[in-house]
């Protein structure tokens, strides 16, 4: 498989960022779509709970990676829109 576009769209603004390299990480942070950025801690009792980290700080909503090497995503709210040729 040959990949010749490796990118993903965010299904809320619109916004669409590629990965053009191998380990070229892009990440997006949705202007019209809050995610909290949260994590995980112990409370009195010993049980792990999870809590905004900061409040009202943003984290990423997805990530794009592997350029022309390979396809991997992280996060959710997206359409893929690589293009790729099966040899």
């Amino acid at each position: 498989m040959t990949i010749t576009r490796n990118s993903a769209q965010c299904s809320y603004c619109g916004e669409e960022i590629e990965s053009t390299h191998r380990h070229d990480f892009k990440v997006h942070v949705c202007r019209l779509h809050f995610v909290p950025a949260l994590e995980w801690y112990k409370d009195k009792d010993g049980h792990h709970k999870i809590r905004e980290k900061v409040p009202r700080e943003q984290a990423f909503n997805f990530a794009v990676d592997g350029g022309h090497a390979y396809i991997r995503r992280v996060g959710t709210g997206f359409t893929d829109t690589s293009v790729s040729d099966d040899l």
